[in-house]
């Protein structure tokens, strides 16, 4: 019972570590890649792609019982240039990976409508910029 313990510890504390350790270019292209968009793979790890140029749809809604009514849009933003994404990794070639906030930062900033001045529309703005 204790070595059976002791083995699920060290098991599950070497799982815990390999998430540390970025994968090597072989480990990921091992992994299926799919483009967004694409369905991924059930139950399998796999890289997901977001293409230069392609819309990246993002929902922005703003909703509460203080609305009168709930407005939702779609924003359809475009990457400049690739970026690959497995698990909390980051790349721009598919092959050299470092943690994703280490590439990529960002802010989010909220002004409520009339704030400045009284009149101005509010504004909700999401930043992201590479490192």
């Amino acid at each position: 019972m204790k070595n059976t313990l002791c083995l699920t510890v060290a098991a599950l504390s070497l799982s815990a570590c390999a998430s540390l350790i970025p994968p090597t270019a072989e480990e990921a292209a091992a992994l299926p890649t799919i483009r967004f968009g694409q369905t991924a793979p059930a139950g399998k790890d796999y890289v997901l792609l977001y293409p230069a140029g392609a819309p990246l749809p993002m929902d922005v809604s703003i909703s509460g019982n203080l609305f009168e009514k709930n407005e939702q849009t779609t924003l359809n933003p475009r990457l400049k240039r690739d970026f690959y994404l497995y698990k909390t990794w980051g790349s721009y070639d598919g092959k050299s990976w470092q943690r994703a906030n280490q590439l990529v930062g960002g802010k989010i900033e909220l002004h409520l409508p009339g704030e400045d001045d009284g009149h101005k529309p509010g504004t909700l703005s999401v930043e992201f910029h590479e490192k």
